[in-house]
């Protein structure tokens, strides 16, 4: 039987969203019926539906109820949540009510067998979803972009261990000792909707698989499968590997190291140790090996900062186009990520596809992505020594063994994180 599959996300591109389009992707290319449903559709294609809310209708009873609304609860007096912006909070009611099923139903055009679900902020929460569970009873898939479905609200933990033991009225993330309760009912209402409707997770990454498994509302589920970031290796690959400088005018007698995110100045990426590391590098070269090195930083935002290091910088625009990223990646020697709190993310194994080690601190996908004198390096968080040594080491490799880590990278991705491996963890999900 061709089962029938809601994938939800707030977006289409970039990021979680971007992973979430992936996975309707794949089960298409697997003959199963699929829609995406989304906030914010962006992408063309035909499998992805916005949910419109209907209008309400404009009776009388309707008026009332909107002015004393607008006199009440409106945004004015509405206090929005005081957090921590490092810990993303963004999840801030989960008992609240954003959907109609029987509209969102109408939308989709079927009744679902299976939900996944992703990054849905500012959308739809664990109660809407058990609302969907009610009308529908299909089985609920949380696909862990990142560590909310297992939080009282935060998207990332710097060490909290409420995602285990249960959140409480001492909630770090929170800023206003008032509003500290928020985590604690917002953990505990998606506690609860998922034992009553039997939520499952599976991650998208080494760390959140670790995770997941540690945590209090997840811990006892009996096996939690890992996609790890589905890397679509008809388009990231080593196909133009023997070109792609020539496409960029890149020097083929220089080592080119890569590096980037949205925004460099985002303490969640952590490109102060990469700068530390280069630092602590170009003391340790020589004049002519550190004539070689060029930095190559893809973003929209840079940090000044990297106007400290010694090393030749060029800055390219975050780049859209996967074909064109994909030449980048065969274009360099090295990326490094060093993100200190991080699920992902998807540019490691976007780098590895095409036969670019990786060095980086050891958290996110590299946790199980990278293996030591294989395919690049991982160091302990924010040990800016050591990830000195490590680029040092890719550095220095001979063209033999700089060639061996390159094939084992795209070998990593190959069993690891392709839309080929998704496939196989998607039909033990859909045909057990």
């Amino acid at each position: 039987m061709k089962h029938k599959i809601v994938v939800i996300s707030t977006g289409d591109i970039n990021g979680a969203y971007e992973a979430m389009y992936k996975v309707s992707k794949i089960l298409l290319e697997m003959d199963y019926e699929v829609v995406m449903l989304v906030k914010d559709k962006t992408k063309s294609d035909n499998f992805i539906k916005p949910y419109l809310r209907k209008k309400p209708k404009n009776n009388f009873i309707t008026k009332v109820v909107n002015k004393i609304n607008n006199v009440f609860f409106s945004e004015s007096s509405v206090k929005k949540i005081e957090a921590k912006s490092e810990y993303s909070f963004l999840d801030e009611d989960e008992s609240s009510s954003n959907i109609d099923v029987n509209n969102l139903l109408k939308i989709v055009g079927f009744i679902p067998d299976f939900i996944f679900v992703g990054m849905t902020s500012n959308f739809i929460n664990s109660s809407d979803i058990y609302k969907l569970y009610k009308k529908t009873n299909a089985q609920i898939y949380n696909i862990t972009v990142d560590m909310s479905f297992f939080t009282g609200g935060c998207h990332y933990s710097w060490g909290c261990q409420g995602y285990v033991n249960g959140c409480d009225d001492n909630c770090p993330a929170i800023i206003n000792q008032s509003q500290k309760y928020i985590a604690k009912k917002n953990f505990d209402t998606k506690y609860n909707n998922a034992l009553k409707s039997n939520f499952k997770v599976i991650a998208a990454s080494g760390l959140t698989l670790e995770q997941s498994k540690e945590s209090k509302i997840y811990k006892n589920q009996n096996e939690i499968l890992n996609v790890n970031s589905m890397i679509d290796t008809r388009v990231m690959n080593t196909f133009n590997k023997a070109t792609a400088k020539e496409y960029f005018g890149f020097e083929e007698d220089k080592f080119y190291i890569l590096s980037g995110a949205q925004n460099l100045n985002d303490p969640r990426k952590g490109f102060k140790y990469l700068i530390e590391a280069l630092q602590i590098l170009s003391k340790n070269l020589r004049e002519y090996e550190k004539e070689k090195i060029i930095l190559i930083l893809v973003s929209r935002e840079v940090n000044d900062n990297f106007n400290s290091i010694d090393f030749k910088t060029l800055k390219i625009d975050y780049i859209k186009d996967y074909n064109k990223l994909s030449l980048l990646y065969q274009a360099t020697n090295l990326f490094i990520n060093t993100s200190i709190e991080e699920s992902g993310p998807m540019m490691v194994s976007e780098a590895l596809a095409c036969g670019t080690p990786v060095v980086g601190f050891d958290t996110g996908i590299l946790v199980n992505m990278i293996r030591n004198d294989f395919n690049g390096y991982k160091v302990p968080l924010k040990d800016s020594v050591l990830l000195a040594k490590a680029i040092e080491k890719i550095i220095k490799l001979n063209k033999e063994d700089y060639n061996n880590f390159s094939k084992n990278s795209v070998l990593m991705v190959e069993e690891n994180s392709s839309f080929e491996y998704a496939k196989e963890v998607f039909k033990k999900i859909l045909n057990s």
